[in-house]
C-alpha cells in the first residue's frame, strides 16, 4: 500500500529543514515533502491493515515495497482467505494476481474507483502515488497552531486537464516536521466525502514518521480503515525482478 494508502501506504522527507528554513517553501513544495513522508526513494514494510464497518471487522497483514512514486510491489500474508493475493504498480499502471482463479489480471481505468482489498482505499488512491502532488494547483490558505504545533492548511484545486476524483484536497501539514495531520478530499460540489489522519509519530532511521493512518468516510457512518505499520525501513534490499508482473505468482 506502498501508499496504501499504502494509499492511499505510502513517504518521507530526505531531510528535516528547520522552521525557519521551511517558511520560504512553496506550498507545492511542501505538500510534496509531506508526501513523501513513509517512502522516501525506496523502502519496505510491514502492515496491518484494519477495516471497520458499523457490523463487522476485519484485519489483513501486508507487506510492501517501493522505489520512489513509481513502483510498489505488495503482497497479502493473512487472513488465509487472501493470502498469496500480490499487486504490482509501475507508472499509473496496476496488476494484480488472485490466487483462488491462477490469474493476473490487470487492472483497468473502469476499476480505478473500486475498493481496494474491501477498504476505504480506492485502486485510484494506490495507483496514483504522486498524484496529490502533481494533479493540483496549491496555495496555503493561512498558518494555525493547535496544542503549541504550527500548521500549514493548503488547499489543492485539481488542474483543468487532469484526470482526477477530487475537486479540492485540503491539507494540515504540521510545520516542523511535514507530517500531515489530516488530509481532506472533497468531490466537484466541494462536499467533504472522505479523510485521513495521521497519529504515533516515530524516529525511524533519524527522521520523524507516522506509522498509524487511519481513513474515514464521510458518507457512510461506521466506516474507516486502519494502516499501522509494524516494521518500516527506507535501505530495503530490493531484489531484482521485485517490481516485474513475473514476480506476481512467485
Amino acid at each position: 500500500m506502498a501508499r496504501l494508502a499504502l494509499t492511499v501506504l505510502c513517504s518521507i522527507l530526505l531531510f528535516s529543514p528547520g522552521f525557519t528554513y521551511a517558511e520560504t517553501l512553496t506550498a507545492t513544495e511542501i505538500v510534496r515533502r509531506s508526501d513523501e513522508l513513509n517512502r522516501r526513494d525506496a523502502s519496505y514494510g510491514k502492515v496491518t491493515m484494519l477495516i471497520q464497518r458499523p457490523d463487522w471487522k476485519r484485519t489483513l497483514s501486508i507487506e510492501a515495497w517501493t522505489q520512489g512514486t513509481k513502483n510498489s510491489f505488495i503482497r497479502i500474508l493473512s487472513p488465509k482467505k487472501e493470502k498469496g493475493v500480490t499487486f504490482l504498480k509501475k507508472g499509473r499502471e496496476a496488476w494484480q494476481f488472485i490466487p483462488s482463479i491462477d490469474r493476473v489480471i490487470k487492472i483497468p481505468p473502469s476499476m480505478m474507483l473500486q475498493s481496494w482489498l474491501g477498504s476505504d482505499f480506492t485502486n485510484d488512491d494506490i495507483v496514483r502515488a504522486d498524484s496529490l502532488v502533481v494533479d493540483y494547483d496549491h496555495a496555503i490558505l493561512r498558518e494555525e497552531t493547535d496544542a503549541a504545533v504550527g500548521y500549514w492548511i493548503i488547499e489543492g484545486i485539481s488542474k483543468p486537464d487532469a484526470a482526477v476524483v477530487w475537486g479540492k484536497v485540503i491539507f494540515k501539514i504540521n510545520k516542523e516536521n511535514f507530517v500531515p495531520a489530516r488530509v481532506g478530499y472533497y468531490d466537484e460540489d466541494g462536499e467533504l466525502v472522505k479523510y485521513y489522519e495521521t497519529f504515533d509519530i516515530k524516529p525511524i532511521e533519524g527522521l520523524a514518521v507516522p506509522t498509524r493512518l487511519v481513513m474515514s468516510d464521510m458518507t457512510r457512518a461506521g466506516y474507516s480503515t486502519t494502516l499501522r505499520y509494524d516494521v518500516l525501513t527506507f535501505q530495503p534490499d530490493i531484489k531484482p525482478g521485485t517490481f516485474t508482473t513475473r514476480n506476481l505468482k512467485r
